[in-house]
């Protein structure tokens, strides 16, 4: 059976923080940027320390796992489906649940096929 994945409608009433197609790290600086947060403010909220942070945002360290990553979002302020990287993880999970659709994907980006919108064949 698959499950279906809930996504708010909209991740903010600000236009400069709906939904990132940038890395992480990019995201994360918008974000702040937006919010007119600094690090600093941010480690107060999510109580992740400055440095992982700058080493998560500058890629001396991966993209954060998704309880950290809802621990940051929390603290700026958005919801974690902001991060390209979260809705990445939601997708492959959903993917899991409809080999079908995997398996046309799968094809069509192989084939050089896949376009948007998705054409119905």
């Amino acid at each position: 059976m698959s499950r279906r994945v809930a996504y708010p409608a909209r991740v903010s009433a600000d236009p400069a923080l709906e939904w990132s197609i940038q890395p992480f790290g990019p995201a994360l600086r918008a974000a702040l940027t937006a919010r007119g947060m600094s690090f600093r403010d941010l480690e107060s909220r999510s109580l992740v320390p400055v440095g992982n942070l700058h080493d998560h945002v500058s890629g001396k360290r991966g993209v954060p796992g998704d309880d950290l990553m809802r621990r940051i979002a929390e603290g700026v302020g958005v919801e974690p489906a902001y991060f390209r990287e979260w809705r990445e993880r939601r997708l492959l999970e959903a993917l899991h649940g409809v080999p079908e659709l995997e398996l046309e994907l799968s094809r069509r980006v192989a084939e050089g096929r896949l376009a948007w919108p998705l054409a119905s064949e």
